[in-house]
């Protein structure tokens, strides 16, 4: 049994163009349609047109190369023929803009379902379900409903049709509360007007990133700022682990070189390429090669944090051993921030001031002037005490019961 997702990409915007492909931060509706479908588990994506448009193949040609195959279809008997009996069909609203949540619930096995919501001002443009609900662009169906589909004689929406098929049949139905559309959560996008709003609610409401006072208290507000500009382009989502990639490398190369401010220095910027990435996976769907690729530089950059003093002394005219204080140290610094790390992630949803933890933005910050005034021995012992002092403050506010 696969997973096989019908795609809208016909409803055309009053300017002549197709809604599917509408930019939001940078990304298509149906490309991060595409990338939260693969997340769920859909191989094989059939994007239901009118016309196909040039613009539209080079979409389809980008969702290839992530892996997925892509069939344009023009009726139910070419959906038909993609799909084998025992397969389920995921019916994706054209233009619609949906979290990774909805897109998981709607995929889990079991019957065929519908996603739902009721019917007020701010859901009127999804299709009537009946007099209290309204379709909440997301439906999962099974082959021989698609099959009765293309036996039946004359021309049909399928998208529609497939979707009064799946209520006459009794499917689940999926309940969300019309505030997430309120908030932008889900959404269809009828005009670019309203494309831009939802871009706007999506930058004011990523938050400052995960566990850290480094990030959270400098980083993330500093990329906030420019967030607009990181957005605009789909191409910053692209080259950025590239850039950030470079940056940590030449921390290693600098310290070598025994260039130990330069390094650091380089290091802060190397963070504020991670919490960039880190603020664009907030609200753009992010593929599982990309988010390997921001866990592997962190952990590079924690890495060389615990390195640092021995890449300095490669870079010495003597190569001698560094100094025990920073030496015996910096490991102990790094591995007091991989604690914070396991006990931010082991708090699951039920984290609380996790923005007082350690991190290593935090540690190179304090680092490069100490490292540019020549006291980073008494840095380097320094920071493991406060590292701990901070998970210890940490520990006890979390504890803390919330005041009803």
């Amino acid at each position: 049994m696969a997973l096989i997702a019908l795609v809208g990409a016909s409803e055309m915007l009053p300017d002549g163009s197709l809604r599917a492909l509408v930019t939001v931060a940078g990304e298509t509706l149906i490309e991060r349609q595409a990338a939260r479908l693969a997340d769920v588990g859909v191989t094989h994506i059939a994007v239901a047109v009118a016309a196909v448009p040039a613009e539209l193949l080079g979409v389809c040609d980008r969702i290839r190369r992530r892996g997925l195959k892509v069939t344009p279809v023009r009726a139910a008997a070419d959906l038909v023929a993609l799909v084998e009996s025992d397969d389920r069909i995921l019916l994706v609203a054209d233009g619609l803009r949906a979290g990774g949540t909805h897109y998981a619930a709607i995929a889990k096995p079991g019957s065929p379902a519908i996603l739902v919501t009721g019917d007020t001002v701010l859901t009127q443009a999804f299709e009537r379900i009946d007099a209290t609900r309204r379709w909440g662009g997301l439906a999962s169906i099974s082959q021989p409903m698609a099959a009765e589909l293309a036996a039946m004689p004359g021309e049909w929406d399928m998208m529609l049709t497939l979707l009064r098929m799946a209520v006459q049949a009794g499917a689940r139905r999926l309940y969300c509360e019309p505030a997430l559309f309120e908030q932008g959560e889900i959404a269809i996008v009828a005009d670019r007007p309203t494309a831009a709003l939802i871009e706007q609610s999506s930058l004011q409401q990523v938050e400052y990133g995960g566990m850290g006072l480094g990030r959270s208290a400098i980083m993330m507000p500093l990329v906030r700022l420019v967030g607009p500009l990181l957005v605009r382009s789909a191409k910053t989502a692209r080259y950025l682990p590239y850039v950030t990639g470079i940056l940590w490398i030449g921390v290693a190369l600098l310290a070598a070189s025994g260039l130990a401010a330069a390094g650091a220095i380089v290091a802060v910027f190397g963070g504020l390429g991670l919490a960039a990435m880190r603020f664009l996976s907030a609200f753009r769907a992010e593929s599982a090669a990309q988010d390997r690729v921001r866990h592997v530089i962190r952990i590079f950059g924690w890495l060389l944090l615990g390195l640092f003093p021995w890449l300095l002394s490669l870079g010495g005219a003597d190569h001698l051993m560094p100094r025990f204080s920073e030496a015996a140290l910096a490991p102990c610094l790094a591995a007091t921030i991989l604690l914070a790390r396991w006990l931010y992630e082991d708090g699951g949803e039920k984290r609380r001031f996790h923005w007082l933890l350690p991190d290593a933005d935090q540690a190179w910050m304090m680092l490069v002037p100490a490292l540019l005034f020549d006291f980073a021995t008494l840095m380097f012992a320094v920071l493991p005490l406060l590292a701990l002092l901070q998970i210890m403050i940490w520990l006890r506010l979390a504890r803390r019961p919330d005041v009803p």
